[in-house]
């Protein structure tokens, strides 16, 4: 099977702008923005959302081919949700009973590892001398992500910088406003805490997901870590998000210094009620060029804890296997997706900048070839029964 995340439906029934599509005998439902629809068309989804309107021939096509996989994966999946023993295959269970069998997978664009903020905990701080910082052009970002979505077939794709006002407003929107021109795919922002007004224009332009974390529920871990900083705005500004109409990626960090078990909790509980609908935390990595360099990294453990009490608290959610979950472990991702997680990320920023995104040391996948990095993705989740699709809500 070529490299595909994602499976055509077919648009069963249409209300204001909520399609309900089938898949392979599966209703789900997707709000539809950008496309002239009518009960029988096929489309792409992803996160929700109506991205791409497909013709039939080349519809039917991909589903002739999908068909036997898919329903092999969803039988191995299930036997290996059967019969839970611990806590993980508890997770497992209900991940697989809620959300099936289907697992996101995402490409992500590092565009710059410039930032104004000063996190004690991040490798890209601005007081982080050592750093040698990098800006990806508006024509190459649009290039990147259209190698990602045309050649690479991704069909979510998030674009990640440090807090950089570089880059306006109307230089961001002007880049979703070009990518969207030769793109079909799911436009996901994660450029920090920006002001309201900046990401309701980016939405205008053509985002559709927003990836913001917090961090910390802790008020006092939170005002130590990110100096000068206050929760309560990040939670706000999240909030603002959701109400804008954002699909809403956020989390915290497993293992920061001080953080205990009830603060983890709250962390979980934080990133629901923020309406997060792909929870997006993982292990804290001491990074050498910060005040945390001589810090612990957390056990595995406790990250797939992290990750098995997300799932039984919200069944629903989409929950991300981090690249610093698999820098913690080399079997970090696996183990991640059998204790609960379903959606993963590939980085498909180019070459030459990749290994300058360094917000922890020695990330998972740098230096190795994307089509690599897919192919073993790829393959990963097949082994687990996954079929690597988002198939809408």
């Amino acid at each position: 099977m070529d490299m595909c995340y994602a499976i055509p439906g077919k648009v069963l029934d249409i209300k204001d702008k909520i399609v309900t599509v089938d898949y392979f005998g599966e209703r789900k439902r997707a709000r539809n923005e950008f496309h002239d629809l009518a009960p029988g068309d096929y489309i792409y989804a992803q996160g929700g959302f109506v991205i791409e309107k497909v013709l039939p021939d080349k519809a039917l096509g991909v589903l002739e081919s999908w068909q036997e996989v898919f329903s092999n994966l969803r039988e191995a999946d299930l036997r290996l949700a059967e019969r839970p023993k611990n806590m993980y295959e508890i997770a497992n269970s209900v991940r697989q009973r809620n959300t099936g069998n289907a697992c996101c997978v995402h490409g992500i664009v590092e565009f710059s590892n410039h930032c104004v903020q000063d996190c004690l905990y991040c490798g890209i701080r601005k007081s982080n001398s050592s750093v040698k910082r990098y800006r990806m052009s508006a024509d190459e970002i649009v290039s990147a992500c259209d190698y990602a979505v045309n050649e690479l077939n991704f069909k979510a794709l998030v674009l990640q910088s440090g807090e950089d006002p570089y880059y306006t407003g109307e230089m961001l929107c002007d880049i979703i406003r070009k990518v969207r021109q030769v793109c079909a795919t799911l436009l996901v922002v994660s450029v920090g805490e920006r002001g309201v007004e900046l990401y309701k224009r980016l939405y205008e332009a053509g985002s559709r997901g927003a990836l913001l974390r917090f961090e910390t529920a802790n008020p006092g871990l939170y005002g130590k870590y990110r100096p000068g900083k206050i929760l309560e705005d990040r939670k706000r500004l999240i909030k603002s998000l959701k109400e804008l109409g954002y699909l809403v990626m956020t989390g915290f960090l497993v293992g920061l210094p001080g953080q205990t078990d009830e603060d983890i909790i709250n962390d979980i509980d934080l990133t629901g009620k923020l309406g997060g609908e792909i929870f997006s935390f993982g292990p804290f990595l001491p990074h050498p060029g910060t005040p945390l360099n001589g810090a612990a990294r957390p056990k595995l453990e406790r990250a797939l804890e992290t990750i098995a009490r997300a799932r039984i608290s919200y069944p629903d959610s989409k929950i991300l296997v981090t690249s610093a979950l698999e820098t913690l472990d080399k079997d970090g991702a696996r183990r991640g997706l059998l204790a609960g997680a379903n959606s993963l990320m590939i980085n498909v920023t180019p070459d030459r900048y990749q290994r300058l995104y360094e917000i922890y040391p020695g990330r998972a996948g740098t230096g190795i070839m994307v089509s690599k990095r897919i192919e073993s993705a790829v393959a990963l989740l097949k082994s687990l029964g996954r079929a690597p699709s988002d198939l809408g809500l």
